[in-house]
């Protein structure tokens, strides 16, 4: 399995953490890519991606992942677009979490599926049906796994479920614990 990580400048770095770990500990390869070759997130740490987006093609993942973060300067980013439209019409799965999910309204992936999402969806009417927004933490409709912003564990056993990295529902129950540190010896 192979997944990409959408990073731009300002991204929620914790949003995807647990998730990029679980990704990491069943030996799934990650690669990273950004509109340019080095991003600086949220945290004002700076990250060299592993290939700019123009290199990326949808065939070679299984997984897009995004992160949330300020979308809005970057939504009119046609590359992003064009990637997240091909990741959909070739019925790959695309997670995006808290503000992300605007990515994927401009995209049009959107379309008559139910979503989650922390923003306020009146201040993108052009992104969002405010008919098909959840009231769940975290939405998976077909392809799709969104989710609010503080859902970011939740977020990443969804993902880890749909993909089957968990070896059976004890390993996902004790892989929310430890994200929770609710296990104590």
């Amino acid at each position: 399995m192979k997944a990409l990580f959408l990073l731009y400048d300002g991204y929620v770095d914790w949003e995807i953490s647990p998730l990029s770990y679980i990704l990491s500990v069943t030996n799934c390869e990650v690669e990273t890519t950004a509109l340019q070759s080095e991003v600086t997130h949220c945290g004002q740490f700076t990250v060299n991606v592993t290939k700019t987006i123009d290199e990326c093609v949808a065939d070679e993942y299984d997984l897009f992942i995004i992160p949330g973060g300020d979308p809005e300067p970057l939504l009119e980013e046609r590359q992003i677009l064009n990637l997240i439209q091909e990741f959909d019409q070739k019925n790959k799965w695309i997670a995006a979490i808290c503000g992300a999910s605007t990515f994927l309204g401009r995209s049009s992936v959107l379309r008559e599926r139910e979503y989650s999402t922390s923003i306020e969806i009146e201040d993108f009417p052009t992104c969002f049906d405010p008919a098909y927004k959840s009231k769940a933490d975290v939405t998976v409709c077909e392809n799709l796994i969104t989710a609010e912003g503080n859902a970011y564990v939740e977020f990443a056993v969804a993902v880890g479920k749909e993909l089957a990295l968990f070896e059976d529902r004890e390993d996902e129950l004790e892989t929310v614990l430890f994200f929770k540190n609710q296990l104590r010896s």
